[in-house]
């Protein structure tokens, strides 16, 4: 991932100047507000998929420069009502909006993000971009809504597991290659094979990063470890530990709906001993398969090897 940062550092920085002077008013209190956001860290995945997407059919990268910063800005809107929904109190080892202003300024903050990214969408006048990004986040809306109203559910089924996920992360990034793709000039059935690259990647993507909840450093991740299961986001893990030895015992801790640290440990040891942490990094391995399937019509290229390594950075990060 450092190397393809490394190999894009001239445009991520152009990214990083066009976030910066999308979000800039001359408001004291709104430029204290939304003035640290660009500087608030992430690994700017989503403009990194724009930008190979379109290198793949076009050394011109920066003709992707301006959806790399929608899509980013689009990122940190989620992100800002995310916080607010789960209660987060921080991000990526920082205090969260919410946290700092409350609730109700953290959500006209976001709106007011989102609204910065579609008007930089619209300057380029391009009516498929919009209609992708609105329905990418009308489906992104629709996800949550789905992992509230299934929250703490020990009846939900895997294939329920795979539409939350696919919708809340995997057709934002499935967006950003198929807009990038069509940006640097490729056909519509060439910029449909990146999209499911970028669907089947962000499948992996989530999975792994449910896998994080349960084994990663809380330094590194950036938020407390099985914080998902607390707020009765049941995934991967949970789900096939439910159908274990032991399983009984997670479907009755999950259903007082008041998980205790001991709880969260007693969880963990079953699914640890179930081999529910191998059955869910095998999915997303497939997912992994999957996408890199779909790069096989795509001219060889330093971007398309970028994607292939960008694919299996997916599964073996440690944020």
């Amino acid at each position: 991932m450092e190397q393809i940062q490394r190999r894009l550092h001239g445009h991520l920085e152009e990214v990083e100047i066009k976030l910066e002077e999308a979000l800039y008013t001359d408001d004291p209190f709104l430029d204290r507000l939304l003035g640290p956001l660009p500087k608030a860290g992430g690994k700017r995945i989503r403009p990194i998929l724009v930008l190979l997407s379109v290198e793949c059919f076009t050394p011109d990268i920066s003709q992707g420069i301006p959806l790399a910063v929608c899509a980013e800005l689009m990122h940190t809107a989620t992100l800002i009502h995310d916080d607010v929904v789960d209660h987060a109190g921080t991000r990526r080892g920082q205090p969260t909006m919410h946290s700092r202003w409350g609730n109700k300024i953290a959500i006209l903050a976001g709106d007011h993000v989102f609204a910065k990214a579609f008007d930089v969408l619209a300057q380029l006048k391009n009516i498929k971009y919009f209609a992708a990004m609105s329905g990418m986040i009308a489906g992104m809306g629709a996800g949550e809504i789905l992992q509230i109203f299934h929250a703490y559910d020990v009846s939900l089924a895997e294939g329920a597991y795979f539409e939350r996920i696919k919708r809340k992360t995997a057709l934002f990034m499935g967006t950003c290659c198929e807009l990038g793709a069509l940006a640097g000039g490729a056909s519509d059935e060439v910029a449909g094979a990146m999209y499911e690259y970028g669907l089947n990647l962000g499948m992996a993507f989530q999975v792994a990063d449910d896998l994080l909840d349960f084994m990663g450093d809380a330094r590194k991740v950036g938020k407390p470890v099985a914080s998902d299961l607390l707020e009765g986001n049941i995934t991967l893990p949970v789900l096939h530990a439910m159908r274990q030895k032991g399983g009984q015992t997670i479907r009755r801790l999950i259903e007082q709906r008041s998980l205790t640290p001991d709880d969260i440990a007693t969880i963990i040891g079953i699914a640890r001993e179930a081999g529910s942490l191998e059955y869910a990094a095998k999915v997303a391995e497939r997912f992994v398969d999957r996408a890199l399937q779909q790069l096989e019509m795509i001219p060889e290229s330093q971007a398309k090897a970028d994607l292939i390594r960008l694919a299996r950075y997916s599964i073996n990060r440690q944020s």
